[in-house]
């Protein structure tokens, strides 16, 4: 299963699916929890869809079946957390 966050010595990566545990940590606990069903689909609507191709990858889910994800550098991960302030 590939890492759901890198760091190499040039780059930090972040998962779509680690950025809406982030937000969901964020929110109060009267608002809704955010699902990473949604999130996926407002990636193209804030990075635009030519930009959002370029940050598309796959995980394994726990039944082994792969899926889509997106995998942001620090600019584009700041984008996306903003786009839920």
């Amino acid at each position: 299963m590939k890492d759901l966050i890198t760091a190499t010595p040039a780059q930090v990566t972040m998962t779509s699916l680690k950025l809406v545990e982030y937000i969901n940590s964020l929110r109060d606990e009267d608002t809704a929890t955010l699902a990473h069903a949604d999130f996926m689909k407002k990636v193209p609507k804030v990075l635009g869809e030519k930009d959002a191709g370029f940050f598309s990858d796959i995980y394994f889910d726990t039944y082994g079946r792969e899926q889509r994800c997106y995998r942001f550098q620090k600019r584009e991960a700041c984008l996306m957390a903003m786009s839920y302030s």
